[in-house]
């Protein structure tokens, strides 16, 4: 039949439904229970809506709460619904984004006023309300020209700046309708806020919007969801658990370091207690440096900017660096990193093949500007000294020297109990070649 499509299910059936067929009407097909239980369905690979029509043969999966995925979304809809809670009790604000995270959502709001923790009360007060009221998460589209002209008509600067960038002259928008709400937005969502069960408000923090420093701050309020309240309020107590264990609760009570207004924020002053603690550290990690081949060095912490203009960093990381120093003689930057340092030293005299591998550590003192909305304790400072080292070897080296290094880190990572981390490798992009230095062929032989 030609309006009718075939739907393969997981356990390899197939059924033949008239073309348009929802996934939720094929979830009532087979069980009631199933439909009453299906939060958002899977199609060739793809998250969809339960009620978005089907116009074509698919294989196709129908997600509750027993799959992981389905808890993504069924945060991002509860991202949503943290939004109309806000516009209902503060219709002044003007709406970011609200994306789901591993562990729950935020949203991002402009609004004058800062919220306060009895604002955050009442939101989430809101919040049960509207979920009480079991809206639905409708879809709309819109043409592009007409969703634009509606939320700048009420000032929603920050939905304008995701149309223009995100969708084309000519294509509908998709938005989303969760009772007065309007938002637009991808998807895809849950049937209807009466789905989510379990919800809390947690912080708010502030973000720069698009993160540059000279855009408007928002409030950003976070929060999480989960499928029972068992399961929320187990998260909630390992987040109180957590607490007692922060580093920065237990630096202050053992007297470990603490962080001075005076000097300013991001910048760490170890007390004596800690100082110990740190020297044992650093010690052993320059005895690892001399039993693995690496000799130590010494460098100092500014430079002058020609270096960092040769570098590159000028160039491409001049954000992240303190403001330059006029001096009499040239201007200086703090360094960031202290690999030119690293360079120069290999640099200050003749070498030969004979001579390589060259193994040169550091626990080098570095400085960058972190914004003030990003700075946490000790992970994430403006001062920090780092275990650094740069190894200077010909091609034919080069596959032993990287399976060292790994070899090198591991034992580290163990040494000091981690056994379970992850590890990110950093390339290039062919098409942003104007922020990579070097050329393709190396990148090309470094990957």
């Amino acid at each position: 039949m030609a309006d009718s499509i075939h739907i393969k299910l997981p356990d390899g059936s197939t059924k033949e439904v008239p073309k348009g067929t929802t996934a939720l009407d094929v979830a009532k097909s087979i069980s009631p229970r199933l439909a009453d239980a299906a939060l958002v369905a899977k199609t060739n690979g793809d998250l969809i809506d339960l009620t978005r029509p089907l116009d074509r043969d698919a294989e196709l999966r129908i997600l509750t709460e027993k799959d992981p995925e389905a808890l993504e979304v069924y945060r991002h809809s509860s991202a949503h619904l943290l939004a109309a809670a806000v516009l209902e009790l503060f219709p002044e604000t003007k709406l970011g984004h609200g994306p789901a995270t591993d562990s729950g959502f935020f949203y991002d709001f402009y609004r004058p006023t800062p919220f306060t923790p009895e604002d955050l009360e009442k939101i989430e007060r809101k919040m049960q309300e509207l979920a009480q009221q079991n809206i639905p998460y409708a879809r709309e589209f819109l043409p592009r020209d007409e969703g634009l002209q509606k939320f700048k008509g009420e000032g929603d600067f920050m939905k304008c700046h995701y149309i223009e960038q995100f969708t084309k002259p000519d294509e509908k928008i998709s938005i989303y309708k969760t009772g007065n709400f309007l938002d637009f937005c991808r998807g895809p969502h849950i049937p209807s806020t009466g789905k989510i069960k379990a919800f809390k408000l947690l912080n708010i923090a502030g973000a720069y919007w698009l993160g540059d420093e000279k855009n408007p701050q928002l409030q950003r309020i976070y929060g999480t969801s989960f499928f029972s309240k068992k399961d929320l309020d187990s998260y909630l107590n390992q987040i109180e658990e957590a607490k007692k264990r922060d580093h920065r609760v237990l630096g202050k009570q053992l007297d470990l370091f603490s962080i001075q207004e005076l000097a300013g924020p991001g910048l760490i002053f170890w007390h004596p207690k800690g100082g110990i603690i740190r020297k044992e550290m650093e010690d052993w990690m320059r005895d690892q440096y001399l039993k693995r081949g690496y000799s130590l060095v010494y460098t100092p912490h500014v430079a002058r900017r020609q270096l960092w203009q040769t570098s590159g960093h000028e160039g491409y990381y001049a954000q992240n660096m303190f403001d330059v120093m006029e001096l009499d003689d040239a201007e200086y930057r703090m360094k960031p990193m202290n690999c030119p340092f690293h360079i120069l030293i290999y640099k200050d005299s003749l070498k030969s093949y004979r001579d390589l591998p060259v193994r040169l550590g550091e626990l080098g003192t570095v400085y960058r500007y972190e914004r003030s909305g990003v700075m946490h304790g000790l992970l994430r400072v403006r001062g920090f000294t780092q275990d650094d080292a740069h190894i200077f070897c010909t091609p034919e080296q080069v596959e032993q020297e990287i399976a060292s290094c790994v070899e090198f880190a591991n034992d580290v990572l163990k040494d000091f109990g981690f056994d379970q981390f992850q590890t990110e490798l950093s390339t290039w992009n062919p098409v942003d070649r104007k922020n990579f230095v070097g050329s393709e062929e190396q990148w090309n032989l470094a990957t």
